[in-house]
């Protein structure tokens, strides 16, 4: 079941560790994923069903890479301090960025240690995944010993301003140079990724996503319009493929998900594409 990832247990946990994170991140930073879908959409999902947009389990953190600069200047940038801050809040090193176990009884923050020392189903996880604007990637590897997925899409944020400041989403307490990606960005991400997620929870929650950018965010042709400059009609054909694939059974699972109409998800979807 879908759902028992972004159960408020873990997206209140998740949202208050956000917080905490954006604080002690240095710019150039940006917020994507889950997280910014949640503060686009909420309002407007809000306003037609009368309760919250699902938040996050996972904290997606875009960085700027300047890839003219050696592993050394990278390690000391600004990116190294972020990293160096993140662990200092009691994060853990994964695959991808950090991570930090809780307990589901009493939501206790654990370290490694303590961790391991609880069966499995005692504990949620709070990830945080460091995604850069560029795959060129060696000397980021060479400085901090790991290679993280990166999203190309993020450069139009980092570069040409496309990025809207976070502050004029929220009341938290946070730097005004945090920027969030805007929704048509967000949107390609989506239509991107999706063909190619192999965990069906994550594919579901990917067409959640979508169709929510798509229906709460901006008149449905103008943000399509704005997708249309970041997405090839190859990538949107292999998303067609993929919920083929899954004879459109994603839909109903993403229905249940939002607790909404599937057949309005997969309409909103399938208006791609025409």
């Amino acid at each position: 079941m879908v759902r028992q990832y972004y159960v408020p247990q873990i997206t209140d946990i998740s949202e208050q560790e956000l917080q905490s994170i954006l604080r002690v991140a240095n710019p150039p930073v940006c917020l994507l994923g889950g997280w910014a879908v949640h503060l686009h959409v909420n309002e407007g999902f809000q306003t037609e069903h009368g309760r919250e947009y699902i938040g996050s389990r996972d904290i997606d953190l875009g960085i700027h890479i300047n890839t003219d600069q050696t592993s050394e200047e990278i390690g000391e940038s600004s990116i190294g301090e972020t990293l160096e801050a993140i662990e200092e809040l009691g994060y853990s090193r994964s695959r991808f960025g950090f991570v930090q176990a809780f307990h589901r009884d009493d939501n206790q923050r654990l370290t490694e240690e303590e961790a391991r020392e609880h069966p499995q189903h005692q504990l949620f996880e709070v990830y945080i995944d460091l995604i850069p604007d560029t795959t060129e990637l060696t000397q980021f590897h060479d400085a901090f010993g790991f290679t993280p997925p990166a999203e190309p899409l993020l450069k139009p944020v980092f570069e040409n301003d496309a990025g809207i400041p976070l502050q004029q989403y929220v009341s938290w307490s946070i730097p005004d140079t945090v920027q969030i990606v805007p929704p048509e960005l967000l949107a390609a991400m989506k239509i991107r990724s999706l063909p190619d997620r192999d965990k069906s929870h994550k594919r579901v929650k990917d067409v959640a996503d979508l169709h929510a950018l798509l229906w709460y965010t901006k008149p449905y042709n103008e943000i399509r319009e704005q997708i249309q400059k970041y997405v090839s009609s190859d990538d949107i054909q292999a998303v067609e493929n993929a919920v083929t694939r899954d004879q459109n059974s994603v839909f109903d699972d993403a229905g249940t998900l939002l607790q909404i109409d599937p057949d309005t998800i997969r309409a909103s979807i399938t208006r791609l594409f025409q």
